[in-house]
């Protein structure tokens, strides 16, 4: 019986952080896009969703490199 308890708390405590992680991750993505957004059209003088467009990235890289 002490076993079993034992395995369920440990999957319940595992599944929680795995929980948990991914939640971080996602907001993480989430506010690192939200702030992209804010970036490019509040403080530069871009259009937000020109963020998302694949020659702004090249452009950036190629800036870069």
């Amino acid at each position: 019986m002490e076993q079993t308890t034992l395995k369920d708390s440990v999957w319940k405590n595992i599944s929680k952080v795995t929980f948990f992680v991914i939640l971080i991750l996602l907001l993480v993505i989430i506010f690192f896009i939200v702030g992209l957004f804010i970036g490019y059209a509040g403080i530069g003088d871009g259009h937000f969703w020109e963020v998302v467009n694949t020659d702004t990235w090249r452009h950036i890289i190629d800036f870069v490199q």
